[in-house]
């Protein structure tokens, strides 16, 4: 039959031949295949999403460093976007005036130490009599040329007690031989006033007999009388010079007290000062940790004002931001006008991080928190609404590696609003274009 046709003239040839079974299963399944799309489109969903753009932020607010001296920059050193410890040094100010100040307190404060010192030796010497001129090791390894220089004074002072102790022993040394002639002479004549007495009684019995002359009798007398006299007044020297001796040793008493009484006064002084000046060490020290700013918390430098030294500062100037290490990533974003109507708290999100290309590494899933009850002006969106999208992850796997997502990254916010279904989706053009026929602005 086949062959039969081969021979048939063309036309003939095509009317005899048979309709291929192919192509009628082509149409069937082109047909399947558009019933197939239609029913998928019928009943398959998309989700419908809100595209926001906005960046990582951190959650905790950034605490601000400001300044809180007028002073010069010294040195700055950290940089923009380094992270930092707590405690770390971040700006050093210009303090020269008070490193010198308590340099000066410090200063003052060891001379008073170095003469208390000499001081305390000096009234040991005062009251034991002898002590070595020298201050403790200890004041040596602190400072040479001052305990050189007090260990001088200690021995000019010693030296200068000792010379006026020598005046005093010269002076009762002297007293004391005075009180030893005058005890000699008074002897001396207490042992000769009985033999002028005697001898003056014997005459006198003789002169009552008429057996010496007046004169005898009358020089007799006056030599018992000179005696009696010597006697009297060699006690009334040697009781002078045991005055002197006695005034001496109150007038080296009394100077050992005014010397010792100086001493206390002097190292009470130097005390006293000590004291104060601590306190005004405390002062300048605790004005001079404010010249140096640290980090108040562990976190990440932004806003850096300052990038090296010689710029001026004034109080209450705000110098950078700490981002903290210690508050939750998020994602603050920009809802625009026509989305926000449709955002709600807990709505699921995809946040895609700009730095890291999503279809290599992914994206951060998240749940968005809260939106801003009234718009703010944005110069290319216009009126837009501020929204927070809390994430679930603050890493992102990148090359193998868990990188932070640091605060200032830049994201593509997708916030899940609905679902509807592809038909509707595809559709919506028509329906739109339909909704604008016959109508004219």
């Amino acid at each position: 039959m086949k062959r039969y046709r081969e021979f048939l003239p063309a036309v003939l040839e095509v009317q005899d031949t048979p309709p291929s079974p192919a192509g009628r299963g082509i149409i069937w399944c082109v047909m399947l295949t558009m019933s197939a799309a239609l029913l998928w489109a019928a009943w398959g969903k998309v989700d419908i999403v809100a595209v926001t753009q906005g960046k990582i932020v951190v959650s905790e607010l950034s605490r601000p460093v400001n300044a809180a001296v007028t002073a010069e920059v010294a040195a700055v050193m950290v940089r923009e976007g380094m992270h930092v410890a707590q405690g770390q040094p971040l700006i050093k100010f210009n303090d020269g005036h008070l490193q010198a100040q308590i340099k000066e307190n410090r200063l003052r404060q060891r001379i008073n130490r170095f003469h208390i010192a000499r001081l305390t030796l000096l009234n040991r010497y005062y009251h034991q009599g002898s002590v070595t001129a020298q201050l403790p090791p200890a004041y040596l390894q602190e400072d040479v040329a001052l305990a050189e220089q007090a260990a001088l004074r200690l021995t000019a002072e010693i030296e200068a007690d000792r010379r006026e102790k020598a005046v005093f022993d010269s002076r009762r040394a002297v007293l004391l031989a005075q009180l030893g002639e005058g005890q000699v002479e008074k002897a001396l004549a207490e042992n000769l006033l009985p033999l002028f007495r005697e001898q003056y009684q014997a005459l006198e019995a003789l002169y009552q007999k008429k057996l010496t002359s007046r004169d005898s009798l009358l020089e007799s007398g006056k030599k018992y009388t000179e005696s009696r006299h010597r006697v009297v007044a060699a006690e009334t020297r040697a009781q002078e010079v045991r005055d002197s001796l006695h005034q001496i040793d109150e007038e080296a008493q009394a100077r050992t007290a005014d010397k010792t009484h100086a001493l206390a006064k002097e190292s009470a002084e130097r005390s006293d000062e000590n004291r104060v000046l601590e306190t005004q060490l405390n002062q300048l020290q605790s004005l001079s940790a404010q010249y140096l700013l640290r980090a108040p918390v562990s976190g990440t430098v932004e806003s850096l004002v300052f990038r090296d030294a010689g710029g001026a500062v004034e109080p209450a100037q705000e110098l950078l931001k700490i981002v903290p290490d210690s508050g939750e990533r998020v994602a603050e974003v920009m809802v625009r006008n026509q989305d926000v109507g449709f955002l709600r708290p807990g709505q699921k999100a995809a946040v895609k991080i700009s730095t890291f290309d999503f279809t290599r590494y992914g994206w951060v899933t998240g749940e968005l928190r809260q939106v801003s009850a009234d718009a703010v002006e944005d110069r290319e969106l216009g009126l837009v609404y501020r929204a927070v999208i809390s994430l679930k992850r603050r890493t992102l796997l990148v090359e193998g590696e868990e990188k932070l997502l640091e605060p200032g990254m830049q994201v593509t916010g997708e916030i899940k609003t609905g679902r509807r279904t592809i038909l509707s989706y595809l559709l919506s053009p028509v329906m739109e274009a339909l909704d604008g026929v016959g109508k004219q602005r």
